[in-house]
């Protein structure tokens, strides 16, 4: 499977505004399973699983991993996600299609912040428009990051990458804006082991 997949097309876009929808490919991107694997960890019938899946295949976010046959013939197809990594990239989506995605990517910053936060070394504004101002500048960083694994292939359950991708992004947006998350400009080091 692609290690990462940009999202920045409003008609993919507006596929995973869905969130049962993620959190299939969520699965997916962890190991292949049936349409009645998915039903059962999900607690939804098969024929929700079904519409589900049909739609995503649409779009070509899930792909079959492989098929297999049963006693009595009966065909299992196992369902992999078309990548390991969904980025959204809110600057080419339309707003009324960004919004549904917007609450994820300010819960990650403020993630972030509380993080950052653990050390008494730094005090950070805890104003709204830090988090927002944050919550944007790092999404941004995770696309221009993203884009360069954009063609590398993993397997699935392969954790690092996100890991990888997003050190990359968070480093990369904290050397460029130090003074952004600092009260009082105070001049401190946010890389401080």
């Amino acid at each position: 499977m692609k290690a990462v997949y940009i999202v920045n097309d409003s008609k993919v876009a507006k596929v995973l505004i869905d969130p049962m929808r993620r959190a299939i490919l969520n699965l997916l991107s962890q190991k292949p399973m049936t349409q009645a694997q998915l039903a059962d960890e999900l607690g939804l019938s098969g024929a929700s699983i079904n519409y589900h899946i049909k739609i995503l295949r649409s779009k070509k976010l899930v792909v079959v991993a492989k098929r297999e046959f049963e006693m009595h013939r009966l065909q299992q197809i196992f369902f992999l996600a078309a990548a390991y990594v969904f980025v959204y990239d809110l600057d080419s989506l339309p707003k009324h299609i960004a919004r549904y995605f917007f609450p994820v990517s300010l819960e990650r910053a403020r993630t972030i912040i509380s993080l950052l936060m653990l050390n008494d070394h730094i005090n950070i504004d805890q104003s709204p428009n830090i988090s927002i101002s944050f919550s944007d500048q790092l999404s941004r960083h995770l696309i221009k990051v993203a884009k360069s694994y954009e063609d590398k292939e993993v397997n699935y359950a392969h954790e690092k990458i996100i890991y990888e991708i997003y050190t990359k992004a968070i480093s990369k947006l904290l050397d460029k804006n130090k003074d952004l998350l600092v009260t009082n400009k105070i001049a401190v080091n946010i890389h401080s082991k």
